[in-house]
């Protein structure tokens, strides 16, 4: 007499647990782009950082200066950033320089203020100081 064919049959062997070490291929790919961009980020953030060290160290020399140093201060942002050819213009073409970097409108006579005896204006010195913290320090200026 034949018996029942399941009973024949071994136990189902249950297979060993997978292991999630080591990671496979791609994961090591996205690692290490992950690693290669927070570098790079962190290079380039760097380098920003240095690159406004100037701008940052003038802004905080500006808090309360007279208008004759906050115009010092803005020659010696120009000399760093573009050369010692923007510090060297005329009045006036320092003037217009000084609107294209900062998008405050400046003229000669304003700035020529700075070298009269007599007081200058508090308007003038607040445009000035304004003039420091916008002060762009990528510009392209043909001099």
């Amino acid at each position: 007499m034949q018996g029942n064919p399941l009973s024949q049959l071994d136990d189902v062997m249950v297979p060993d647990q997978v292991s999630a070490w080591p990671p496979g291929p791609a994961w090591w790919i996205i690692a290490a782009v992950l690693l290669i961009a927070a570098v790079l980020a962190l290079a380039l953030y760097v380098r920003q950082r240095r690159h406004n060290r100037a701008k940052r160290e003038a802004l905080r020399l500006a808090q309360s200066q007279d208008a004759a140093r906050l115009h010092q201060l803005l020659k010696r942002l120009g000399k760093h950033y573009y050369g010692t050819r923007v510090a060297a213009l005329s009045a006036e073409r320092w003037s217009h320089v000084l609107t294209l970097l900062s998008d405050i409108d400046f003229n000669a006579r304003e700035l020529q203020q700075l070298y009269q005896p007599r007081a200058v204006s508090d308007e003038l010195k607040n445009k000035l100081h304004q003039a420091i913290k916008q002060f762009k320090t990528k510009e392209r200026i043909d001099v």
